[in-house]
Order: structure tokens, then sequence, then C-alpha cells
């Protein structure tokens, strides 16, 4: 028995090493990768090439945007706000400048142009208040965010050669740079002052700077060494040396439990020990000089930077996820902007702390797939009750009575007055508001004496709120309705960026209200599931077409109301099957259900299952697929007339229990009529 748990016990523990496998190659570029790496929510993709191209692509790979700058200047530098609005952008046009590109709308919206030489790194501290860079002037210039812009704040002047890195700690208040002076200085930053509080030697040519993402050590790497500082007491000390060289750059995973640098044409892989990093792995695979790797923040990627004109992305498992990371998958939609700014580090460990533990669980095996979602549907409530508290707090609002909170107006923005519509900013999000020219007039010059009010009403389940009914009550005393470009409060499904129909501000869901339709009209629906984008598996070319195809035929020859949900993880596909079977729907309405994309069996079990994009390849138990049998529970559950079922996903034709208990191969409905076909069929309402 004991040798049976010991076997056990190390089986458990090498199924939570380091492994990886190759997820994608991006190369079509015409010089070397400088720089690849995910946004903080995965949203976003950067690529820098050698030939001074920035390159950002969506979470569908579609290009959004491609700028070159001068050549001569070589490879760019980026960095981007833990927020996910911001991409600061070193080398814009010069070698010095650098652009701010405002993610939501890709524009350039400052150019500092304060470094007066090559720019070597750039870094925006993880609260998002600090952006710093370093340069051929010897100097380490600092900006801080006010909200819309970078002020500069600070330029440290301690170095007597070229600052060629520069870092913030995971709570930013510290910042480390590192030139070739061969010192490091570190420095302690806040609004009233930058103040240096060490000095390190460095005897080897230095390379990179960098924390530790959770411990309060940073390692200098040096063209020989990894050096190791630790805070013993008030001050850093120098805890141990590796004899491991460093071409370029070194990041840390998201637990800091590994570290990856670039080594000749190998991406090495260092794991934490006790008191030091030490070898791990090495992963080959490019054909000439790797630059360096970058972690993405949730733990489940790699990227690999090499002059071979390749960035290869890597599906990487036994790295644990930020805090932040944990609350995005746990809430299962995308965060507002709002919510973005407030889950700052510190907000994050307090709701993953105060989370019960039984709800975080993986599926367990006695667990039916109906009971894990609604315990994951019962997370994702809980999880949104933590940050709607952060958010009243941090955006002061205050409760009225009556069920109406106040909010504070944060900004009027500008006013046309052709369609007589201002529009303001409140808690970070953009809204129209409809009020006559005089009003609006008015309004801009006693802008302080103006608020919003809002509903606020407890969920059916008890675990956050529902806001609706946003007003601006002018300082005249009149109410006038908000239309939010989003709810600040409520998080939204994952849609890709730029390919859902955008709604104005006096448009009403296109949705029809199917209560208030007389008994004998009828409405046509279709609920329209693809992916292209895996995490697990290969990617596919034709489903995102063929689905936008279809329902553009639907909406136009058709009038159908017909919703495209891409590249969806199972929890979104789940929730949106659920919200179409909370619809009213009458006698003869008609709703298409289609799902295109991967697919697989289970031979032993007879059983199909749809693959969606976190659907995990080494998944046993299939606890991240949707199963035939599942979807068919949920799909005759939803109380529409008329449902017709695609299933363009390989297997679907198993979704019929009689195909996937009988050999795939024989067609059971060969002996009888397309008639027959129809009447058998039509005997059941879905």
């Amino acid at each position: 028995m004991t040798l049976i748990i010991l076997i056990l016990m190390v089986q458990s523990s090498r199924s939570q090493s380091f492994t990886y496998k190759e997820q994608k190659e991006l190369s079509r570029f015409d010089d070397f990768v400088m720089m690849a790496g995910y946004s903080p929510f995965r949203n976003y993709f950067a690529v820098t090439t050698g030939n001074n191209l920035l390159t950002i692509y969506n979470k569908n790979w579609e290009v959004l945007l491609e700028h070159k700058g001068n050549p001569e200047s070589r490879a760019g530098l980026f960095a981007f706000s833990p927020d996910e609005q911001i991409l600061a952008y070193a080398k814009y046009k010069y070698m010095n400048d650098i652009a701010i590109y405002r993610l939501p709308d890709l524009k350039v919206v400052q150019v500092l142009t304060d470094p007066k030489g090559w720019t070597y790194d750039i870094k925006i501290s993880p609260d998002g208040k600090w952006l710093a860079a370093c340069s051929q002037d010897k100097l380490v210039h600092i900006w801080q965010w006010d909200g819309k812009k970078y002020d500069l704040k600070y330029k440290l002047t301690d170095h007597t050669r070229e600052v060629i890195a520069i870092d913030f700690n995971a709570a930013s208040t510290l910042l480390l740079s590192g030139g070739n002076d061969n010192k490091i200085c570190l420095y302690r930053i806040s609004t009233e002052e930058c103040k240096k509080l060490q000095e390190f030697e460095i005897k080897e040519y230095l390379k990179d700077v960098v924390f530790h993402p959770v411990k309060d050590m940073f390692i200098a790497g040096t063209a020989q060494k990894l050096h190791l500082f630790a805070r013993q007491g008030p001050q850093f000390h120098l805890k141990t040396s590796t004899e491991t060289g460093v071409n370029n750059k070194i990041s840390f995973s998201p637990d800091g439990s590994y570290l990856v640098l670039g080594s000749h044409n190998s991406l090495e892989i260092l794991k934490e020990t006790e008191d030091s990093y030490s070898r791990y792995d090495e992963i080959y695979r490019h054909s000439d000089h790797v630059f360096g790797g970058y972690f993405s923040e949730d733990g489940k990627f790699l990227t690999s930077c090499s002059s071979d004109k390749s960035a290869i992305i890597w599906e990487i498992k036994g790295v644990r996820p930020t805090d932040r990371s944990l609350v995005v998958d746990y809430l299962g939609k995308e965060l507002t902007n709002a919510q973005k700014q407030v889950l700052k580090k510190e907000v994050a460990e307090q709701i993953i702390k105060s989370t019960d533990k039984q709800l975080t669980m993986p599926k367990d095996e006695f667990e039916t797939s109906a009971e894990y979602m609604v315990r994951r549907e019962k997370l994702s409530a809980v999880i949104l009750g933590g940050l709607q508290k952060q958010l009243e707090k941090d955006y002061h609002v205050k409760e009225t009575g009556q069920g109406e909170v106040a909010i504070p107006l944060q900004n009027l923005v500008s006013y046309n007055a052709d369609l007589k519509i201002y529009k303001i900013q409140f808690m970070d999000t953009e809204a129209g508001v409809e009020i006559p020219v005089d009003d609006a007039r008015a309004l801009k010059n006693n802008a302080s004496k103006a608020a919003i009010r809002a509903m606020k009403s407890l969920s059916k389940d008890g675990f956050y709120n529902d806001y609706s009914d946003f007003r601006l009550i002018h300082p005249n005393g009149k109410p006038y309705k908000i239309i939010p470009v989003e709810n600040p409060f409520i998080p939204k499904a994952k849609y890709p960026q730029g390919r859902q129909k955008e709604q104005k501000p006096d448009e009403k869901s296109p949705v029809p209200e199917t209560d208030k339709k007389p008994a004998t009209s009828h409405q046509l629906y279709a609920l329209i599931f693809a992916s292209n984008v895996y995490d697990s598996y290969n990617e596919l070319i034709n489903p995102v077409f063929d689905a936008r195809t279809i329902a553009g035929e639907l909406q136009v020859n058709f009038n159908t109301y017909a919703e495209i949900i891409e590249n969806p993880t199972l929890n979104e596909a789940v929730g949106k099957i659920r919200e179409y079977a909370k619809k009213l729907y009458h006698e003869n309405d008609y709703l298409l259900i289609f799902f295109a994309g991967h697919g697989t069996y289970d031979e032993v079990f007879k059983e199909g299952y749809v693959v969606f994009r976190d659907s995990r390849a080494e998944d046993v138990a299939k606890s991240s697929y949707m199963s035939h049998s599942n979807l068919r529970t949920m799909i005759n559950n939803i109380p529409c007339n008329h449902i017709m079922l695609v299933m363009d996903v390989c297997f679907g034709g198993t979704f019929d229990p009689l195909i996937a208990s009988r050999s795939r191969a024989t067609d059971i409905y060969a002996d009888i009529s397309d008639e027959e076909y129809l009447a058998r069929k039509s005997k059941f309402i879905t």
C-alpha cells in the first residue's frame, strides 16, 4: 500500500510539471522578431520585427494594425497597460519616440519624445500608473498617467553610460535600472518622489534586470551569469549566482516558478529551486538566434522570438495563472472597461481568497456535466458580486434609497448639435445623452452640479446586482436617459472585436419581444457557433467565414435575427444556449442552431462531443467539451416548437443516438423515402 501511495504521489507531482507543445507559428515576417506576446487578458497579440514593423492581432488572429516606422531604428519595443487600454510602442517613427496607442480604437493619442537616444527598454507598471523608458542618453524617463495622457514626472541621472534595462516590482513601488556602466540602481517611486535606495555593481556585461512577480527578489542577467538578489531586512542582497549566459531578455512565468531566456538557437527554461534557478529544459525549434520568451498572464501560453523571422506560440501546462486571470476565468465573461480598471493585483487576490473553494474545484468524476455547469454559474455570480463591490468603492457609487444609486459624472466629452446628443463619460465608460441645445449649453456651464442615477436591484440568486435605467440629472432637475456603450457593472459575452453589430444610442435591441406578438405571426432566429481558433487543437479556416455567410443570407433574404458566437469557450456556449432557453416563443417561431468547428467521438462510450476554444486535448473526462447527450438535453428544453440543429463538426452525425450506437458507416435511413424521414422527425418538437 505504501508503494502504491508513493507512486501516486510521484505521478501527481509530475502532472504539475512544466510541459509545452507547439500551438502556432507566425512566420510571415521579413526580418527578425524582436518581441511577441499577449496582452493581459489575451484580447490582443503584438509583434515587433527588425525592420521596425509593429503588428497587432485580435484574439481571432485577424490583423488589426500594421505600422512601419523607420527601418534604420531597427526593432521596436512595446508594453501593454494592465487594463489593456493602452499599448506603448517605442521607436514609433524614430529611434527615441514612444507612441501611446489607445487599443479600443487603435488611435495614437500621444507621442513622447523626451528620450534623446536609442531606446533600449520600456515598461508600464503593474498598477498602470507609471511608464518608464531607458535609452542611449544615460537617462531613465518616467511618466505618470493622469487618466488621459502621460506626463513626464521624473528623469533619473544616476547612470554614466547607456541604460539598457528597467523593471517595476509587482506592487509598483520599486523600480530597477541596469546600465552598461556595470551598475544596477534600485529606486522607491511614488507621486511625491523617486528616491534611490541602493546601488549594485555587476562585473559582467549586463543584459536584463527583472523583478520576481510574487517574491521580494530580482534577477540580473549578464552574458555569463544569473545573479539573484533577495530582500533581507530593509535592503536587497546578492543571494546566489548561476552560470547561465543571457542573450537578451529574461521573463518570469506569472507565478515566478519558471523563467525563460534566449540561449543561441534555443529557448532555455529554468525552474525555481529553494535558493536559485536551475536549468529545467530547452526548446529547440528555431533555426537561428533566440532573443527570449514571454508568458501570457493566464499561464497558458509562452511565445518565443527569433532571428529566423518567426515567433512560436507554445501551449504550456504546470504554471499557475495570476489571480487576475483566475477571476476572469471564473467569471467566464468579458470584463467591462471599468472592471478592468478596478481589477488590480490586490483586489483579485482578495476576491480569490474570499471565494468558496468548493466552487472553484475542477469537475469531480461523480459530478454530472449539468451539475458542474450549475456550480460554474454560481461561481461566476459570486465573482461578479465581488467585482461590483469594488466598482462601487473605487468609483464612489452611493446608494440614495429606494433602490437607486448615485454615480459621479467624470467628463463631458463633446456635444453634437445636429443630433442633439452629448457624449459623456462615467466610470471610464462613454455614453450618449439626448438633450436639447439650450439644456446642453447649461449643462456644460454647470457640469459639477449634474448627477447620474441608476436603479440597483439584487439578482434572483442574491450574489450580484443588476444596474439599469441610467439617467443624467441636469442641474435644472430634468432627467435625461443615458445610453452607455456598455453597462460598467455587468460583464459582456466574449464576442470578437469589431465583428458584432454596433447598437446606436436610440436603437432598440433587434431581438423581438415575443410575448407581445400576435400568435399568428412568426419570428425566425438563428444561433450560430463557429470556431477557427483553439487553445489545444489545430486551427481551422472555414467555420467563421461560413457562419458569417450563412448569417448574412438569413438576415438579408429571410428577415432572420441571426447571432454569431465566434470562437466561444464551453462556458460561453452554454451561457448563450441558456439565454435562448429563457426566451419566450410562440408556436410558429423557428430557431436554427448551427455548430461549425472541431468535433470528436469516444469509441468506448459511443458518445460524440463538440470541441470549443478551451477544450483540453488530454481531458479524459471530457469536462471541457460539450457532449451530444448534454447538448440534446439543453436543446430539448428550449421552449420553441420548431428547432433545426446543424452539426458541421467531425462526428456530428453521431448526435443521433441510433447512429452513435451502430457503425458510423451504416446509413440507417437508406431504406426510407424523404417523406418518411420528415414524417418521422416531425413527430418530435425539436
